[in-house]
C-alpha cells in the first residue's frame, strides 16, 4: 500500500476541499489546518488504517501532551471503498486513552506509559461523517478542484528591488537530538554555560541547566513518571555524525 499515512493525508484533504473547506498539511505529515465553511480554523490530527485498529500512543492520553494544539482527529479507513471518515473530538478521544492506558498501567505495576495504543472501530464508530464537526458540508461536489494544499508559498511576483542580502545568523550551540516515546525531540546545547534548550518537540522552549536535567525533564513528561537518565548518553548530535553529546564533550576536549 506503500505510505498509508501519506494517502490517509490525502484522501481527507481532497474530501475536505470537495465539502466546501481549505485544507493545509502541517510539518509533520500527519496534522491538517483545516478551515471549514464556517470561517473557522481547526487544527486536526489524522490517524489512517487500511485495515485493523488505527495506532495513537499511550503519551496521547497524557494531558498537556498534545503539541499540536488540536480540536479533533480524524481516522480514515483506507479499507473501504470510497475511504470512511471518522471524526472525533480530541478531548474524548484523549479521555479514552487515558483510561484505558490507566488500565494497563494497573495490569503490571513496572509499566510505563509509552508505545502504539490502538484505537479500534468501535471506539471511534459514532463520528462517522460525522464533517459538522469541522464545519464542512455533509454533501461534497466530487466536481470541484482539488489541488494539493500545501504550506503557504512565496508569491511570484518579486519586489523590483532586492533588498541588501542579510547575513545569515549562525546558532553557534550544538545541535542535539534524542528519540523517546516515539517523539523525536530535538535542542541546543551550550558547552560554555552547559544548558540546553528544547527548540522542537514536547517541552519545546524550556531551558535546562545541563543535559541530565533536560533528559529526566522531558523523558519524564512523555512517561508520566519519575526518570533517571545520563545527558551525556541521552542526547546524541543531531546531523549525520550521530556521536552521543559526551563522546562529542571528550573529543572535544
Amino acid at each position: 500500500m506503500g505510505d498509508i499515512a501519506g494517502q490517509g493525508i490525502a484522501a481527507f484533504v481532497t474530501d475536505v476541499q470537495q465539502r466546501g473547506g481549505r485544507a493545509e498539511p502541517l510539518d509533520d505529515h500527519r496534522t491538517v489546518k483545516v478551515c471549514g465553511t464556517d470561517g473557522v480554523e481547526r487544527v486536526v490530527r489524522v490517524r489512517t488504517t487500511a485495515g485493523g485498529p488505527w495506532l495513537a500512543r499511550r503519551q496521547d492520553g497524557i494531558a498537556g501532551s498534545d503539541e499540536t494544539g488540536s480540536s479533533h482527529w480524524v481516522f480514515v479507513d483506507l479499507g473501504q471503498t470510497p475511504p470512511a471518515f471518522y471524526v472525533v473530538e480530541s478531548a474524548e478521544i484523549e479521555a479514552g486513552i487515558e483510561e484505558e492506558v490507566a488500565l494497563w498501567l494497573s495490569e503490571r505495576p513496572g509499566r510505563t506509559a509509552t508505545g502504539s495504543h490502538p484505537i479500534p472501530l468501535s471506539g471511534v464508530a459514532h463520528g462517522l461523517d460525522r464533517w459538522d464537526l469541522l464545519g464542512l458540508d455533509a454533501v461534497k461536489d466530487t466536481t470541484r478542484t482539488c489541488t494539493p494544499t500545501r504550506r503557504s508559498t512565496r508569491r511570484a511576483a518579486a519586489p523590483a528591488v532586492r533588498p541588501a542580502a542579510q547575513p545569515e545568523e549562525v546558532d553557534p550551540r550544538v545541535a542535539v537530538c534524542a528519540d523517546v516515546g516515539g517523539y523525536r525531540v530535538q535542542g541546543r546545547f551550550d558547552p560554555a554555560t552547559g544548558a540546553l534548550e528544547i527548540t522542537r518537540g514536547p517541552m519545546e522552549r524550556r531551558r535546562f541547566p545541563d543535559p541530565t536535567t533536560a533528559a529526566d525533564a522531558v523523558a519524564g513528561f512523555l512517561s508520566g513518571d519519575i526518570e533517571s537518565h545520563d545527558g551525556d548518553t541521552f542526547w546524541r548530535l543531531d546531523g549525520p555524525n550521530a556521536l552521543a553529546l559526551g563522546e562529542y564533550l571528550a573529543r572535544s576536549s
